[in-house]
């Protein structure tokens, strides 16, 4: 029973590191995307947000924005 888990923990890990490095290469994550990329993090997508609505606000553009919370989503 363990067997089965450690070898499928190791091939997780093995087809994820392949996937990433695929994408990576291959450049077919877009820049919006902050989710399973290196040197990425939340900070990093909140202040995205806030400095796309300031910019927004400084050139007297409309800001609007739709929020959805998926805490209970994955319960």
């Amino acid at each position: 029973m363990y067997l089965l888990t450690t070898f499928s923990k190791i091939l997780e890990k093995i087809i994820y590191d392949r996937l990433i490095k695929h994408i990576q290469i291959n450049n077919i994550q877009g820049e919006e995307q902050f989710s399973c990329r290196t040197s990425s993090s939340t900070e990093k997508a909140a202040f995205k947000l806030v400095d796309e609505i300031l910019n927004a606000l400084n050139h007297k553009m409309m800001v609007g924005g739709i929020f959805c919370d998926l805490q209970k989503a994955f319960d």
